[in-house]
């Protein structure tokens, strides 16, 4: 990815941060977003260690259509031209059986998980280098299988998994691609905290809340967030060129197809 420019929002922690750090090793310039504080210390970082990589980072609402805007004038400002859009902001609320759920909370995880990428896409695409522009998604395995008391969560991740596949043939007579990659149980901070709530209303340690869930796994663990940002990192390569409207399952045997 040397020399390529990419926007990465939800970049402040998790799957996003780790993404940043794994395309500044790969060479490229960065410009780094997030709703909540933070992103801009990510980047400070990541340009102090990798100062090829020009990294800035600002505040962004990915709800907001002036601020998606804004978000990609920068990277253009700042570095000349789009080589790769990843899209790692997400909001993953709490379990919630659908029948008590506010209407307001399925408007709010909606806005951020099916809008967002559309605004994003909306704002990006007039910028992205053709040919060879890359769209890269953290999709999610609940859409897939679906998930009791997840279901705003589910449905907005379907939503985005069709706009993966109708922006893919969109985009395809501009040699520009779009993928995403799906991940199940990961080593964030979001799922350290469910894993505390679930282990506490069962009456059971954490370790063994853990033990029950990784016992689950066919890999037997759960995928570090530099595991599910190296997959993004292929999927926004040159080398992934002729990948288009796929989902990468990253799940560690959960889900075979």
């Amino acid at each position: 990815m040397n020399e390529q420019v990419a926007v990465i929002t939800g970049a402040a922690q998790g799957i996003g941060e780790a993404t940043a750090w794994r395309f500044a090793e790969q060479g490229a310039k960065l410009v780094l977003s997030d709703i909540v504080e933070g992103a801009a210390q990510v980047a400070a970082a990541i340009a102090e260690s990798h100062p090829g990589s020009g990294a800035i980072g600002t505040r962004t609402d990915v709800t907001d259509p002036g601020a998606c805007e804004q978000l990609i004038g920068q990277a253009i400002e700042r570095h000349g031209r789009l080589d790769v859009l990843a899209v790692a902001s997400v909001t993953a609320p709490p379990a919630c059986p659908l029948e008590d759920l506010d209407p307001r909370e399925w408007d709010r995880v909606m806005a951020v998980n099916a809008k967002g990428p559309f605004l994003l896409c909306r704002s990006a695409i007039p910028h992205l280098n053709t040919p060879g522009g890359r769209i890269v998604f953290v999709h999610s395995a609940h859409a897939q299988a679906g998930s009791p008391e997840r279901a705003v969560y589910s449905a907005s991740k379907g939503a985005l998994g069709s706009l993966i596949k109708s922006l893919a043939l969109e985009l395809a007579p501009r040699q520009i691609t779009v993928n995403g990659v799906a991940p199940w149980h990961v080593e964030a901070a979001v799922n350290a905290e469910a894993l505390r709530a679930q282990a506490e209303t069962e009456g059971i340690t954490v370790e063994e809340a853990r033990h029950r869930r990784d016992s689950g796994i066919p890999l037997g663990r759960q995928a570090t967030t530099r595991e599910i940002a190296d997959a993004i990192a292929f999927l926004a390569a040159p080398g992934s060129a002729y990948i288009t409207g796929t989902v990468l399952d990253i799940n560690g045997g959960m889900r075979l197809r």
